[in-house]
């Protein structure tokens, strides 16, 4: 019986480039974008979006845009008719960050505001016009999957001289909504989110968006070390380019693939749960089943979680991709699902650490009394257990502890505030003063020191940032904490013949 030949050019990837991706939320990993040619990706790192070219490595990552916020997730659309693309990020606390940007990366429009509501788990951009019509709309459409339990809808009038965003629509559910993506007709809504469910829902309206429920499907059973409800819940869908199928990534470590014919999942992939367990039969003594226990670094995640799950490929070889929470990718042929690769995200070397800064002038009285009260308030609200966050309890009113954390943070406290929907706060570099960083003549320098890690295990895992596919199709680009790798797609280099007409 013949093999089927490889999915990918080789398993060794064709370019690596060390970088520093910053995942803000320990089970949302979708912060890396692909969104022109080859060897240009963009991804978040601290509270900013950088560029990277890896076909470039003599030249440091560009700097697109500094934002208030550190990103949960990426997107980005190519807009119709144009050479400009449309940039979006999304925060914890309901932030919304959009810019247009020219081939050079000039931005010719951006807006960044706050929604109603708590995270923004996920945004999706569409130039379809989310109706019985599969035509464009006049502008960008943009849908918003927050943790409020709802998918909110927006036209992004691009075209405008005062940037704003004006709501189209909302469906809301019975769960937070942690991912949504439509088809490639802008009929069919497919949203997951803290559950065992899939909702599915069909668009229609103009001007205004309308979802009517199609059906609620349910994850085959998924076998893991052990049962627990905090693992119940999915972080990632996507749609075959042809619509026909689609697929959800769970985090209990499975990736079902539906046709849209069919109520029952025409394949699942499990992930290997005894990997990285100290033995084969237990693969349980380093995972909490709480994931804030994950959030605030007191153990891990599950490394076998399937975080993000990704169609692409060239004509008529599409292939379907996902990673897992920690190393391991998934390269699968979505024509036929009986072939599966399985790639181990390479090593980067840790990055040097940044020179000190010049010596700080001394601190004036007035900046001595603000470390007093700073000192009082962290001695006054710490917790024990998070001995380098400052914890606020809830104050009513998220415009005043927007305020406080910026105060807060200014005079270089990391803070989260005691709100059940904020358990995944970013942990903030700590700027310190110690002996170890006084200047010349005992003056004071101030450097940006990382937080210990708190188990040395996590070192041998890669924490995975997310994937995306060129928009040709033609090479996967995986993202860790600490680099980027790109890999080929085998027969890239061939030209297909489809509709007529011949695609590279």
């Amino acid at each position: 019986m013949a093999r089927d030949p490889p999915l990918l050019a080789s398993p060794v990837p064709t370019l690596k480039s060390p970088a520093t991706v910053t995942i803000g939320h320990v089970q949302l990993r979708d912060v890396i974008i692909c969104p022109r040619e080859r060897g240009i990706v963009n991804y978040v790192q601290h509270r900013s979006i950088v560029e990277n070219n890896l076909l470039e490595p003599e030249k440091p990552p560009r700097t697109l845009v500094e934002l208030s916020f550190l990103p949960n997730t990426l997107a980005s659309l190519q807009v119709p008719n144009t050479d400009q693309t449309l940039l979006a990020a999304g925060g914890q606390d309901a932030e919304i960050y959009l810019s247009l940007l020219t081939p050079d990366n000039r931005s010719t429009w951006q807006l960044s505001t706050h929604l109603e509501g708590s995270i923004n788990n996920s945004i999706l951009l569409t130039s379809l016009s989310l109706t019985d019509s599969n035509q464009n709309s006049v502008e960008p459409r943009m849908a918003v999957s927050n943790n409020d339990r709802v998918v909110m809808f927006f036209d992004v009038p691009i075209r405008s001289r005062a940037p704003t965003i004006n709501p189209i629509g909302a469906v809301r559910f019975n769960v937070p909504v942690n991912h949504s993506s439509i088809s490639p007709d802008g009929r069919t809504l497919l949203s997951v989110g803290d559950s065992s469910k899939v909702f599915l829902h069909r668009l229609t309206g103009g001007a205004r968006v309308t979802a009517t429920p199609i059906a609620i499907l349910t994850l085959p059973p998924t076998p893991t070390p052990f049962s627990s409800p905090a693992l119940v819940a999915s972080f990632s869908t996507a749609f075959s380019a042809d619509g026909s199928k689609y697929a959800v990534a769970s985090q209990e470590g499975a990736v079902a693939v539906w046709d849209v014919r069919s109520t029952k999942p025409l394949r699942v992939f499990h992930t290997d749960k005894t990997r990285g367990s100290s033995s084969a039969g237990d693969s349980t003594t380093w995972l909490s089943e709480d994931p804030q226990e994950w959030s605030l670094r007191k153990s891990r995640g599950p490394g076998w979680s399937a975080r993000n799950v990704k169609f692409g490929g060239r004509p008529g070889r599409e292939l379907m991709l996902f990673t897992e929470h920690t190393s391991l990718i998934h390269v699968i042929d979505a024509r036929t699902f009986e072939t599966e690769e399985i790639l181990h995200m390479p090593a980067f070397p840790a990055p040097a650490p940044p020179p000190p800064l010049r010596p700080a002038a001394r601190p004036s009285p007035s900046a001595l009394a603000t470390a007093r009260i700073v000192r009082t308030l962290e001695d006054t609200f710490r917790i024990g257990a998070l001995d380098d966050v400052l914890v606020i309890p809830p104050l009513g009113d998220r415009a005043v502890e927007r305020e406080v954390r910026r105060v807060l943070g200014h005079h270089g406290v990391p803070t989260r505030f005691r709100i059940e929907e904020e358990e995944d706060e970013d942990m903030e570099e700590v700027v310190a003063l110690t002996p170890a960083h006084r200047g010349e003549e005992g003056e004071d320098c101030v450097v940006a020191t990382p937080p210990p890690s708190r188990d040395a295990d996590l070192a041998v895992e890669r924490n995975l940032a997310g994937a995306c596919f060129d928009p040709s199709g033609a090479y996967v680009y995986v993202a860790s904490d600490t680099g980027v790798a790109e890999w080929g797609v085998r027969g890239a280099e061939k030209r297909w013949w489809v509709d007529g007409a011949w695609e590279r």
